[in-house]
């Protein structure tokens, strides 16, 4: 009787959790994701600013170099961060991470997402295939826009 019992119990959760198992990569809470933004323009600087709520990262990117960031995602709440990145004649604002399994899966192809900024835009890499694939091309900098990082 308690080998029934217990199949029973464990059918039950089994049926409860499922939905949650389906998506488990963008809610477990000890799972670490990192985000990284190149700047690949030589002669340009960039300057970021991603958040998430009141999490933010700002960094002046001198060229070649990045501004890197991580994160454990959050119970059954879903993360997003957001990226205003500024050149000398451009600005982008983007969705720089997004824990639901399109993004992960389709997006950075795994929990780390690298971003380049380069003349054409900011383009993103799959991890699955490799390739840099670019996202949004440089919008217009308004000209009352002050440096993010004064």
């Amino acid at each position: 009787m308690r080998l029934i019992y217990q199949s029973i119990s464990c059918l039950i959760l089994a049926i409860i959790f499922a939905p949650l198992y389906v998506n488990c990569s963008s809610w477990w809470p000890w799972t670490r994701y990192h985000v990284s933004i190149t700047n690949w323009m030589p002669g340009d600087t960039v300057d970021a600013h991603c958040y998430y709520g009141h999490d933010q990262h700002n960094r002046n990117i001198p060229v070649y170099e990045s501004l890197t960031w991580s994160f454990k995602a959050k119970l059954l709440t879903e993360v997003r961060y957001y990226c205003d990145i500024y050149r000398s004649n451009g600005h982008i604002n983007f969705l720089a991470f997004e824990d639901s399994g399109d993004f992960i899966d389709n997006g950075c192809g795994g929990r780390h997402c690298f971003w380049n900024a380069t003349y054409q835009g900011i383009a993103l890499k799959n991890l699955k295939n490799g390739e840099f694939v670019l996202q949004q091309t440089w919008g217009p900098r308004n000209k009352n826009t002050q440096n993010i990082l004064t």
